[in-house]
Order: C-alpha cells, then sequence, then structure tokens
C-alpha cells in the first residue's frame, strides 16, 4: 500500500529547511504567509553516541534481501529509509562512526564505534542520506515501501507473516 507523501519545504537554512519564517506571498489578501517547516524526527545509536534529526517524510524504504545487505545487518534483510541529504543533519558524534565500503560495489556500512549500531550515511553521489530504520526515535512518514532482491531471501526468512507473534519473549516451553 502506498503512502500519501507530504510536501517538503527543504532549503539552504544550516538544517536544510526552509526556517519558521520563511515567508511567500499571498497575493490575494497582499500579505506575507509563512509555511510551516517540515516536521523532524531524531535517531540514535544503541549507547546514544551518535545522533541527528532528519526530516520525518521519507522518499522510500527498502527493504533489501541481497546477499550482501545480509551480512552487512545479519539479518534476513537491511530496512533502510531514503531522504534528500539536505533533509539531514547530525546532533552529536560524527567521530565515533566508522563507514565500511564494499570493494568495488556501491556498498557500504556505517556504523557507531562505540555499540556497533547501524548509523545513516551518504549515498555515493551525495544527494540521499540512508538511514537504517530501526535506529529512529519517533515514527516516520514513507511515500513508498518496496520489497528488493527477493530472490535472495534466505528459505528460513520466508512466510514471516505465518510465524507466531509474540508482544515479548514468549514462555519457556518443558525441558
Amino acid at each position: 500500500m502506498k503512502e500519501d507523501k507530504p510536501p517538503y519545504q527543504f532549503g539552504t537554512a544550516t538544517n536544510g529547511l526552509h526556517s519558521p519564517n520563511h515567508a511567500a506571498c499571498d497575493n490575494k489578501k497582499g500579505r506575507q504567509m509563512t509555511k510551516p517547516e517540515q516536521p523532524r524526527i531524531t535517531g540514535t545509536c544503541l549507547c546514544g553516541a551518535v545522533s541527528f534529526e532528519v526530516a520525518s517524510a521519507f522518499d522510500k524504504l527498502f527493504f533489501c534481501s541481497c546477499d550482501q545487505c545480509r551480512q552487512i545487518t545479519g539479518s534476513a534483510f537491511a530496512s533502510n529509509l531514503f531522504v534528500g541529504a539536505e533533509g539531514f543533519v547530525w546532533l552529536t558524534g560524527t567521530a565515533e562512526i566508522v563507514r565500511y565500503q564494499v570493494p568495488a560495489r556501491d556498498i557500504s556500512k556505517s556504523f557507531c564505534r562505540v555499540c556497533g549500531s547501524g548509523v545513516p550515511w551518504a549515498s555515493s553521489d551525495g544527494t540521499k542520506m540512508i538511514v537504517p530504520a530501526g535506529i529512529l526515535k519517533e515514527p516516520a512518514q514513507v511515500a513508498e515501501r518496496i520489497r528488493i532482491f527477493a530472490s535472495e531471501l534466505p528459505k528460513w526468512a520466508s512466510d514471516l507473516e505465518h510465524v507466531p507473534m509474540h508482544a515479548k519473549f514468549p514462555r519457556p516451553t518443558g525441558s
């Protein structure tokens, strides 16, 4: 199901968005109108050393099951959000970020050197930020969700909709 994509208000202010005082003229009344700033959300690594703020509306959320994403995450798929770089700002911890670039591929992984959590990184052309979905502190608005490289999804991770769900650890079964 495709979700509605809210309008972006990207600009050139230091945080990448128009300030709340950015005004446009309302020609009908001849007065200045203030456009609202794009809502922002935050994210951190597990230990809190690295933190960032980002526009709450994302272009895409890719669930990638390629071999490299599975190896980088240690999971059945990577869950990465994509947003224009102008909608992103680091708050703390950039000195704690380490980046691994897969040789001869446009695949990389940035992580906190303190706790090992995946953290955002810039696309190779610098126009997008890739944000691991699990490190956001608030809900994000996503324009499009896409499962990619589904042909590489391991058999053990197929049919997850049929696996029992629990709110927390299930009760131990008899021993």
